[in-house]
């Protein structure tokens, strides 16, 4: 494979895993938990713009039952404010 078009695998500080893909001149990044999450539920499991949670916060723990497809606000109020999640990826009110 030329140095061009390398798939290199790498993790964030936090220790999330995620692949990078480098080919003619275009660069990708795909998070392993987003990749799991699909090859398990689906392409449309997973809304546009939707963030994939880990419902044991270990990011590296990318198991298909650690991961749930959750709403961005959702996400960040959970994650910021400690709100909970509701089964459908929303807030729960």
């Amino acid at each position: 494979m030329a140095d061009d078009a390398a798939l290199t695998l790498h993790h964030t500080g936090e220790g999330y895993e995620y692949v990078r893909c480098r080919s003619g001149g275009d660069d990708a990044t795909v998070y392993i938990h987003r990749l799991v999450f699909v090859a398990e539920h689906g392409l449309d499991a997973l809304p546009v713009g939707w963030h994939v949670h880990h419902e044991i916060s270990i990011p590296w723990l990318n198991t298909p039952s650690n991961l749930v497809a959750v709403e961005p606000v959702a996400h960040s109020r959970h994650h910021l404010q400690g709100e909970p999640l509701s089964a459908d990826g929303g807030a729960r009110e």
